[in-house]
Formats: C-alpha cells, structure tokens, sequence
C-alpha cells in the first residue's frame, strides 16, 4: 500500500520531515506513528493507514514534502 503525506490543514501546502518513527522492515500497525513532520507553526505525527510492514521510504529527514506525496511503502501481512 503506497503512503500519502495526508492534508494536514486548511491552508497547510508542504512541511518538512523531521523524522522518522519506523524504519524499513518494521512492523507497523494501523495508527502507529510513522513520522514526525514540521509545518511553519507545528510539529506533526503522521500515522500509518495500514498495518503491515514498512517497506520502503521515499523521503528522508530533512526533505520538503507536499500534501500527497508519496512517502513510504507498507506492505500488506494478508
């Protein structure tokens, strides 16, 4: 399952990822924080939509992200 830099505000465009809370290989459960990222006035957690195992990350810390970018890979335990 492809992972989406969800919208994270009304007014809110891009942000930069600050870090992240799951590496490649872990296992995530849907909800779990995946990373941390920063907007000009806060600093955000973004959970996972699905539970499987974290596969790939596309963006790293320090990146400038949009709302729905691809961020990560999770694939599917079923």
């Amino acid at each position: 399952m492809d992972v989406k830099l969800p919208q994270l505000g009304d007014t809110v465009q891009e942000c930069l990822v600050t870090s992240w809370l799951k590496q490649i290989g872990d296992s995530v459960t849907e909800g779990d924080g995946l990373l941390e990222v920063t907007t000009d006035k806060v600093t955000i957690e973004v959970p996972a939509e699905h539970s499987g195992i974290l596969k790939e990350q596309f963006v790293k810390v320090g990146d400038r992200v949009l709302t729905d970018q691809l961020i990560a890979r999770i694939e599917s335990l079923i």
